[in-house]
């Protein structure tokens, strides 16, 4: 994905698809996207388990959702 692209999602709340290698089944991570490191090739992320580093190589799929009305699991 281009760089330009994920910037814009810096600061939305967002559903992660990553898939380890040598792993069947992907996995999904939701949370706020804090910080996108290019150099180094990672994501951070502010799930509900707390602040997470992710590898850029393992992302399949990055979308925005919107966070629902009656979840207090973030409190800003």
């Amino acid at each position: 994905m281009k760089e330009r692209y994920m910037d814009k999602l810096i600061g939305q709340h967002c559903k992660i698809v990553t898939k380890e290698p040598g792993e069947e089944r992907a996995s999904v991570v939701t949370g706020i996207l804090r910080d996108i490191d290019y150099e180094d090739g990672f994501i951070m992320i502010d799930s509900e388990q707390g602040l997470g580093c992710l590898s850029i190589s393992t992302v399949i799929a990055i979308k925005p959702t919107t966070k629902k009305k009656n979840d207090e699991t973030y409190q800003y």
